[in-house]
């Protein structure tokens, strides 16, 4: 007969989301545990970009003791074709100073343990390499409570008044749950975008001089173009201190329909002459992939119940425009539910109605604001085939024609590659898909 172990939260999944949630309710004293189903925090995670905003608010000192790469002091956004290219960089000199634009290069495996090490600190209980079962439950109907969760192969059973959910994109625990509790679901059915990513090692010094980059600097750099066949999605390079992170992410259902594998996808990004010069001579260390949640708000369901909060990738709170932002609204997501949680317990009130401020406060917050801005995201992926079979060909053969020497006047150079880049396309169909594809801005 195992024994009932009671704690004050308990927090599913080691990932930026969880493992705040779990910092912030340890440092208001709180007793939280944290069960991840991985040897350790970021086992499964390679490299990464992460913006550090709501970091810097939980950890004010982070930049001084957390294992990053390098800040990114310059970006730059990149269209393929067969026989060409143009890349658009930019950057500023205050990027490469504190606080670095708030964007760095991390690898997820090394920064994950560290932010684990950190909720340690402040006094919150990692059982790692612990799988979740199911939660456990009291009461039926509209009345049924989360009150714990059971651990795989464990007689013991572990109970809280509140339970945060943090276990990443498709959560068997979280879709039992939703199901068990009779919780409301988004607008549309969640979508997923498959990421791939390859770390490539190489020596500093050939990063920086590939890159252009002063010493201790970083790049990060998205493409989009003919090696992704027009699909919704395209590929990236990040700069680590001695390694390249290469990969590509692509909207899974997109892909499916037009039966492409993900791997030829990547060969043909890695083989284009344009990405192949930045890997050249380096050895692949580790590859891994992904699901990524890219429905945007209307695929974001209710997100708390009696005893219960979702969070992070589990709660489909990433924003699947050109920033891609993940972690850093996980980060945010898991603070606010440990302060709903946190009010949970000081009115020892842990209904729905009680934690729905977790809810209240998303809406108030940036992340909600920004993801909806991304509402019509799922249209904008139905023109984004189009022009991405066109876009990329047409503007940079537009670039190669103005610059093509020849001996004919500059304003007659400039007459053909116009009339050439804009030949055969329909005007007004074109700007509506235009402004179909800004949502994709965010």
């Amino acid at each position: 007969m195992g024994e009932e172990i009671e704690t004050q939260v308990i927090v599913v999944g080691a990932g930026p989301a969880g493992l705040t949630a779990a910092h912030r309710l340890a440092r208001e004293g709180l007793e939280v545990i944290v069960v991840e189903r991985g040897p350790y925090a970021g086992a499964k995670n390679l490299s990464g970009l992460l913006y550090s905003t709501v970091l810097a608010q939980e950890i004010p000192d982070f930049a001084s003791r957390a294992p990053l790469e390098r800040p990114v002091s310059q970006r730059g956004i990149g269209l393929l074709t067969p026989e060409g290219f143009s890349l658009l960089c930019f950057g500023s000199r205050k990027w490469s100073s504190p606080p670095y634009n708030h964007t760095w290069v991390v690898y997820r495996a090394q920064f994950d343990r560290w932010l684990a090490s950190e909720a340690e600190a402040a006094g919150a209980t990692l059982l790692e390499g612990s799988v979740v079962e199911d939660l456990l439950y009291q009461e039926e109907g509209s009345r049924t409570k989360v009150v714990g969760v059971q651990i795989r192969g464990e007689e013991d059973t572990f109970k809280a008044p509140v339970v945060i959910l943090a276990e990443g994109a498709v959560g068997l625990v979280s879709e039992r749950a939703r199901g068990r509790l009779g919780m409301s679901s988004g607008q549309i059915p969640q979508s997923y975008g498959l990421g791939i990513k390859e770390i490539w090692a190489l020596p500093a010094s050939t990063i920086e001089d590939r890159f252009g980059l002063e010493p201790g600097c970083g790049a990060a750099m998205e493409w989009v173009g003919s090696p992704f066949q027009g699909l919704v999605g395209g590929g990236f390079l990040y700069t680590g201190k001695e390694t390249l992170a290469l990969g590509m992410i692509v909207k899974l259902e997109n892909m499916k329909k037009a039966k492409l594998s993900p791997q030829d996808l990547m060969e043909g990004f890695k083989a284009n002459p344009q990405i192949s010069r930045y890997i050249k001579g380096g050895e692949l260390l580790e590859y891994g992939a992904h699901l990524i949640p890219e429905g945007g708000p209307k695929a974001v369901g209710q997100l708390c119940h009696h005893g219960l909060i979702i969070v992070g990738d589990a709660a489909g709170l990433v924003n699947a425009s050109i920033y891609h932002e993940g972690s850093n609204l996980a980060m945010l997501s898991g603070r606010l539910a440990a302060e709903a949680a946190i009010q949970a317990h000081l009115l020892g009130d842990f209904s729905r109605g009680s934690l729905s401020l977790y809810e209240k406060m998303l809406g108030e917050s940036f992340l909600m604001k920004d993801l909806q801005r991304l509402k019509n995201i799922e249209r904008a992926h139905l023109v984004f085939p189009r022009l991405m079979d066109e876009l990329p060909s047409r503007f940079t053969g537009l670039l190669a024609d103005l610059f093509e020497q020849v001996q004919m006047p500059k304003q007659e150079i400039r007459k053909h590659a116009f009339q050439k880049a804009l030949e055969g396309l329909p005007k007004f169909k074109t700007v509506l898909d235009l402004w179909k594809m800004r949502r994709m801005l965010g």
